[in-house]
Formats: C-alpha cells, structure tokens, sequence
C-alpha cells in the first residue's frame, strides 16, 4: 500500500489549458482496460489527494480522473464548465462519483453538460429538486449557515490549531472501528495535516455556500 508522497510522484499532476485561457489541474489515470472512466469529486474539504486509496483501488478496473475545486472557479457554475471542458479536452464519457458537495456538483455538471456524462453515484449529498419539501430547504440551509459560521471562525483560529481540531473531530468518530480501519483513517488525517491550508479552505466554504 502506497503512502500520498508515492501516489503524487506515480500520478503526477498534469495542466490542461481550457477554452477562454484557464489552466486545469488534474490527476488522470488511462486504464487501457478500464470498463469506463470514473471522475471522484470529494466534500466540502475539496482535497481530492486526501482520498488517494479510493483513486488506487477504482484505478485497478477504470481509468481515474481528480483534481482541487480550483480558486480561479469561483461558482459551482465556473467549475462546472471548467470540468466540462476538462472532459472535452480528454474525450472522455465519464461517471462522476460525488460525496457531499461533490454531488451536488456532479447533479451541476450532469444538468448542464449531459454530453459527457454517463452517470452518476451519489453519496451523503442532497437533491436540487425544485420541488423539494420545507423540512429538506431548512435542513439544507442549516447546513449553509453552519459553513459560514466555521469560514467566520477559519479567520480567528491559526492553520496548525485548525488542522488538529480537524484531525481530531475525524479520529473521535472511529473509536467503533476495528485497529486497521483507525490506521487508514489516522493516515487521512495526517495527509490532512500536509494538504489543508487556509485560504483553499475560505474558497471552498465560499463554493459551498454559493
């Protein structure tokens, strides 16, 4: 099992230059066997590296596409046809598999730009339904106030104690897990540790909020 520095050296970040003149990251893995491509869009964290296990192991049977919601993407809407146009580049038909923000801008990506989607697989997210019910719209803005309570408090907290207060509210919730599950996870955390920096984290509870 490789660690994060071993991953980034064997799937090198690549730069494509979009129509308009935006550069993309990404990381892109072509599986010359691959059933089919999938696209991983993480959380509100927005570190797509944090995940690299799940990159390996989708990347044993489909070709694997990531990268970082990009700060010069500053709406979903941006990003969404910042990603369109990443695929378009790639000519790739693409599943995107989406957690938490990243599926409500697979649902974005997938509603605007239907040509290069084949599905989607949508987990711990919620519906842009038109018709969504009172009790759904006040959970979802609960969960859109509670994101600009924590980018108030990102101001006052220093990065390192911020870091450790994410790792810990992370490790507090595997106390039910078995000793090789609390390792992977102590491994995410520590990624964290060398990922997360401040002003990625204001943009990204800026998307989320959008």
């Amino acid at each position: 099992m490789s660690n994060l520095a071993s991953f980034c050296a064997r799937y090198s970040q690549q730069t494509m230059q979009l129509p308009g003149g935006a550069e993309f990251s990404y990381r892109y893995y072509r599986n010359p066997v691959a059933r089919t491509t999938v696209v991983l869009l993480p959380g509100g964290i927005g570190l797509p590296d944090l995940f690299y296990l799940h990159f390996e192991r989708f990347a044993e049977h489909y070709s694997v596409i990531t990268f970082d919601y990009q700060e010069q993407f500053t709406t979903n809407a941006e990003l969404a046809r910042a990603v369109a146009g990443l695929l378009d580049g790639l000519d790739e038909h693409v599943w995107l598999v989406g957690q938490s923000l990243g599926g409500v801008i697979a649902q974005i990506v997938a509603k605007f730009h239907p040509e290069r989607i084949e599905g989607l697989v949508l987990s711990n997210t919620c519906s842009l339904a038109r018709d969504m019910g009172q009790e759904a719209r006040d959970e979802l803005m609960s969960m859109v106030e509670n994101q600009r309570t924590w980018k108030r408090r990102l101001q006052l907290i220093p990065m390192p104690v911020f870091r450790r207060l994410m790792a810990w509210a992370v490790m507090r919730k595997t106390r039910d897990l078995s000793a090789e599950e609390r390792r992977l996870m102590q491994g995410l955390c520590d990624a964290l540790q060398q990922l997360l920096n401040k002003q990625y984290q204001r943009h990204m509870w800026d998307c989320s909020i959008a």
